[in-house]
């Protein structure tokens, strides 16, 4: 069984063919040219979630076992970023469903980045910026599931609303409705957060 896998960016196609008998070797050549290519993309949508910073590159990591397993199977991929957006947005779904069990963790690491930052004493305009980004994480983190996923893939994703409907599964003029009440709740909370 053959598989071919073609790129939706970057100069120029590129394609991966490899059959279910393909050596380890191989498999991992092509799967590092995968993660080369799209590494910094998946990070950047799982940073951009609202997930706490913390968890996000093991988060990437369980994107890309997730994308090394279904490769492994057979899946037949055309639209890479596309592919890569539903897989993230669904790891990063199941991660908040067990954000209750992960809490402990949060704080063990929050705790000992706390103590780091006593140490080294930081320039005030990364201050500000690090301030910035825990507000937009609890921000995010306060924000309806629903609302929350259409914002980050319309807005920061920046996918057409026919794309996030794609990748959600709902009709375009929900995902047209859903960003516009996101950005309402996103306000709403802002302002609670700035309160705080």
């Amino acid at each position: 069984m053959q598989r071919v896998a073609r790129s939706d960016v970057g100069s120029g196609n590129w394609m991966l063919s490899l059959d279910q008998s393909a050596s380890g070797a191989d498999w991992d050549r092509h799967f590092r040219v995968i993660y080369d290519r799209y590494g910094a993309l998946v990070y950047t949508m799982v940073c951009r979630s609202g997930v706490p910073f913390s968890d996000v590159e093991d988060l990437t990591q369980r994107v890309f076992m997730v994308v090394f397993r279904r490769l492994k199977e057979g899946e037949e991929v055309v639209h890479w970023k596309s592919w890569l957006r539903m897989i993230a947005l669904r790891v990063v779904q199941e991660h908040r469903r067990w954000h209750r069990v992960r809490r402990l963790k949060a704080w063990v690491t929050q705790s000992s980045v706390d103590e780091q930052e006593r140490e080294i004493p930081t320039p005030e305009r990364e201050a500000s910026q690090a301030e910035a980004v825990d507000t937009v994480a609890w921000v995010m983190s306060r924000m309806s599931t629903k609302l929350r996923d259409v914002l980050v893939l319309t807005d920061l994703q920046e996918c057409t609303p026919s794309e996030a409907a794609e990748l959600l599964g709902i009709p375009v003029n929900t995902v047209r409705s859903r960003r516009r009440l996101a950005k309402e709740q996103f306000a709403k909370i802002l302002e609670k957060a700035k309160q705080r």
